[in-house]
């Protein structure tokens, strides 16, 4: 993907140190504190161990009372290896990933994200993503769950995309899909700039991670796993809220009872959007690239997720950071200031715990995250308007 000479740039020297000196001293102070429960990744770890044993890990809670086991079935082969260890060993082992996931995504999406909209990148942009997104780094290693995971899948997958790739890209997206499939929403772009190549190859992994696992445990068992995870997430449903997502957050406003209703009105209207914005473009690249980092902004505020999930902003923060870097709009850096404000000082060590539970009751995370990607479309959408003026003025 690159070479060595790659990490020897100043910002990624600079980025890598403060992860580094981050995660050190967090891990440190978790394992002196006895805190480093990791009680996310005890969930697929424990489910797994569960069903190797002969049981159904689809049917009560590990660790927490809302530790049920609510992931695709093809996830229990994925760490399956994780249960030949310890769990404080195999943890440990998780944060290691972690951290090097964050040591290989960040960097390589400012890389990608540069050459497709010929940006360049000062050096303190990357240390900024990493302040943006520090909160929620503290929890994701606290909770030990796959969100950077998530992440890295995704820039590998867009990586390869954008190198033209296509099953390589297809892979990185399909296991992306599999370990959590809220990743949906990234694949609308691919659906409305027509890549039937990318499609054909997603819906054939599709059909390796659904059939596949019938090889090794038959397909009566493989049946009956697929079933208990549709009832798992119906009744995940049921038992979990987050006021920053738009199911919560908008009715919450109004005093309306939580529904699907707002996630799917702004889904739709960000495809009427496209439509009208970008509907002729679907050969360019940057248009493609722009809404695939908007709907995957749009992926923690669509779904009913914990905070972790808004890690998987830090592409859609990164890419409005680097716009605002190239058109020095007003605008759009109040806007950013403001998501910054609401999305990264989400924390009970800064408030308290009453002032900072009312933070939450009021959906502020969400909220922070919204006006991200309200500004990284408003600054597309004057992007737009002098490409267009440009173009007449041409003719």
């Amino acid at each position: 993907m690159f070479n060595i000479q790659f990490y020897k740039e100043k910002s990624i020297i600079i980025y890598s140190l403060l992860l580094t000196l981050f995660a050190v001293l967090f891990v440190s102070v978790e394992l002196n504190n006895g805190k480093l429960y990791a009680n996310d990744f005890k969930v697929y770890y424990e489910a797994t161990k569960d069903f190797f044993s002969g049981n159904n890990p689809y049917v009560h809670s590990y660790g927490l009372d809302t530790g049920y086991f609510k992931y695709p079935p093809t996830t229990l082969l994925f760490f399956a290896p994780a249960t030949f260890l310890s769990f404080s060993v195999v943890k440990m082992i998780h944060i290691i990933i972690i951290y090097l996931s964050l040591i290989v995504a960040f960097p390589l999406w400012q890389r990608m994200i540069t050459n497709v909209f010929e940006i360049k990148a000062p050096n303190w942009i990357l240390s900024l993503a990493f302040f943006v997104i520090v909160i929620h780094l503290t929890r994701e290693f606290h909770m030990g769950n796959v969100n950077v995971l998530l992440l890295l899948s995704f820039v590998l997958g867009a990586w390869f995309y954008h190198k033209k790739s296509f099953l390589k890209s297809s892979f990185f997206y399909g296991m992306m899909l599999i370990l959590k499939p809220i990743m949906i929403l990234v694949v609308i772009p691919i659906l409305l700039f027509r890549n039937l190549k990318m499609i054909a190859l997603l819906i054939g992994w599709g059909m390796v991670f659904l059939f596949g696992p019938i090889v090794l445990w038959g397909w009566k068992t493989n049946w009956s796993l697929w079933e208990g995870w549709i009832n798992s997430i119906t009744a995940h449903g049921e038992y979990i809220s987050n006021p920053s997502s738009l199911q919560f957050l908008i009715p919450n406003l109004f005093g309306m009872p939580h529904s699907w209703l707002p996630s799917l009105i702004v889904l739709l209207l960000f495809i009427v959007l496209w439509f009208k914005m970008d509907f002729k473009n679907h050969t360019d690249p940057r248009s493609f690239w722009f809404w695939t980092v908007l709907f995957l902004g749009l992926t923690p505020n669509f779904f009913v997720t914990d905070s972790q999930h808004f890690l998987l902003s830090i592409p859609t923060i990164m890419t409005l950071i680097l716009f605002l870097v190239k058109k020095r709009n007003l605008i759009g850096w109040v806007g950013y200031c403001l998501g910054m404000l609401l999305f990264s000082f989400d924390s009970m060590d800064l408030w308290g715990r009453t002032l900072s539970s009312k933070f939450t009751e009021w959906g502020i995370l969400g909220i922070g995250n919204l006006i991200f990607i309200v500004s990284i479309l408003y600054v597309w959408s004057k992007q737009k308007s002098i490409d267009a003026t440009s173009y007449h003025l041409q003719k």
